[in-house]
């Protein structure tokens, strides 16, 4: 009897072992599928959750924030010393939605149109607009107050800086000496 199965398993792997080798992609693919069947879709909660923390986190700019990471950047170039810096917005930053736009013909030939906000449901997080895009804000100009300000390199390489992070014109930028009462 052992000796039957023996034969029988040297027979099933001949045959087997080179469908297994021609069909290897078909395999691993339906392999894949039934793996993912049996998780229950646990990866694709851990996805959901990342989406909407990644969500949560706010998109809109800070005006604060962002002239303090340039102070403290301006502030390590050599000769620069002490930094104070002043930003000014031409246009603040917005948010673009997604908008659904129905037309409809009435019967003497008037056409109107609807459109509405175009929002994702999610049943535990709620309701939010469909964001198509965000709009960073453009600035108009800048005043930056240092201490090495009487030196024209310092004063040069502030201003590139400025002009370079802020997409403004070198025209657009005053660099002026700190004070030393401040």
């Amino acid at each position: 009897m052992k000796e039957q199965w023996k034969v029988w398993l040297r027979a099933a792997q001949q045959r087997v072992v080179p469908l297994a080798v021609k069909y290897r992609a078909v395999l691993i693919v339906l392999l894949a599928g039934v793996l993912l069947l049996a998780s229950g879709g646990r990866g694709a909660k851990t996805d959901t959750a990342s989406a909407a923390e990644t969500e949560a986190q706010p998109s809109s700019f800070d005006l604060a924030a962002f002239e303090q990471t340039l102070c403290d950047k301006l502030a390590a170039v050599d000769g620069v010393g002490r930094v104070e810096l002043m930003l000014s917005l031409e246009q603040s930053g917005e948010a673009v939605y997604a908008v659904n736009t129905r037309q409809t013909t009435g019967m003497d030939s008037s056409e109107s149109f609807e459109s509405d906000l175009t929002i994702l449901s999610d049943g535990s997080y709620g309701e939010k607009p469909v964001t198509v895009k965000n709009l960073l804000p453009t600035f108009r100009g800048a005043v930056v107050l240092c201490d090495g300000a009487d030196n024209a390199q310092v004063r040069l390489a502030v201003t590139q800086a400025v002009s370079t992070v802020c997409g403004i014109g070198a025209d657009k930028v005053t660099v002026l000496k700190m004070s030393d009462a401040s």
